[in-house]
């Protein structure tokens, strides 16, 4: 059995993933500490080497509990309220205790509440982005269920704010390639999304170019989806959106996130896609032929692409 100085645990750590503690189910716990001096399950404490501290891994409601029971003045008890009994683990990353703390709430302890796993689950992808996610825009169902420790029904209910914002971001991605001149097929190698799905979006946004074109009126820009106009201009209102609106990752812990994971895998999944490419040698009757069968905006990518040669 361990026991340490409650004063030694950092109680605001970030390995309470709960939205707010309860402040009700403190003192009632409390009041049971300070008649039993003990907990029937024990707080599970973890040394976390990356920070030199001792940190909750489940039971912050107890620890805080014996915290405030020591803080009364008018509650008699016999009770240790300063060195407390505790299960200890010891990791070597914030990360890792995290990970450890999001799913200890699922089967004992106050019932987690409404955003709970959703914030949970969004901590989960700040800290080890790569491991819970299956590609850059997709998440691992599998995975986050399991440590989360929740139902698929549960898993559908709390990411579904975080999934379309990853399908927003992912529709951006494609169509920025596609403008740019890459090929559905790099455009796949790049970004983990399937050709048909490229397809699928590069077809919305061109029926939504079309229906804009043919509307002949201004539309606000609000939804992204499907940028059109200068791509500098798209990039600017991008950059304004970013500052205003929060990103899926954009929850603060204490624990050291990569801006971007993917980058060294996307630079070289680039350089590997450009090293595949092949000049193809046509003569100027041919080339009229082909580009004269394209509409004007397939014209221009196409001469695009070709200048790059």
């Amino acid at each position: 059995m361990n026991s340490i100085a409650l004063s030694q645990v950092n109680l605001q750590a970030p390995t309470q993933l709960r939205l707010m503690e309860n402040q009700a189910h403190i003192e009632e716990l409390a009041h049971v500490y300070a008649d039993r001096g003990s907990f029937h399950e024990l707080p599970w404490v973890a040394y976390v080497a990356e920070t030199n501290e001792y940190v909750p891994i489940d039971g912050f409601h107890r620890l805080m509990a014996i915290e405030w029971l020591h803080n009364q003045n008018d509650i008699q008890t016999d009770a240790n309220t300063e060195e407390v009994e505790i299960r200890y683990s010891k990791f070597d990353t914030m990360s890792e205790a995290i990970i450890a703390a999001a799913g200890v709430n699922a089967t004992h302890g106050l019932k987690r509440q409404k955003g709970d796993i959703q914030n949970a689950i969004r901590t989960l992808l700040e800290v080890d982005r790569i491991g819970f996610m299956e590609n850059k825009f997709k998440l691992n169902k599998k995975k986050i269920m399991a440590t989360v420790k929740c139902s698929a029904r549960t898993y559908e209910q709390e990411t579904k704010e975080i999934r379309a914002e990853l399908e927003r971001q992912r529709n951006i991605a494609v169509i920025e390639l596609y403008e740019e001149g890459i090929t559905q097929r790099e455009i796949t190698s790049r970004t983990g999304v399937p050709q048909k799905t490229v397809s699928r979006i590069l077809g919305e946004s061109n029926t939504h170019s079309a229906q804009m074109t043919q509307g002949g009126g201004e539309e606000k820009v609000h939804d992204v989806n499907f940028p059109q106009g200068d791509p500098n201009t798209h990039s600017a209102q991008m950059g304004q959106e970013d500052e205003q609106e929060p990103s899926v990752f954009n929850h603060i812990t204490m624990a050291t996130v990569a801006a971007n994971p993917w980058a060294e895998f996307e630079r070289e999944t680039e350089v590997s896609t450009k090293q595949k490419s092949r000049k193809i040698n046509l003569c100027d009757d041919e080339l009229i032929e082909i580009l004269s069968g394209l509409s004007s905006q397939q014209r221009t990518l196409a001469l695009n692409y070709l200048s790059d040669f």
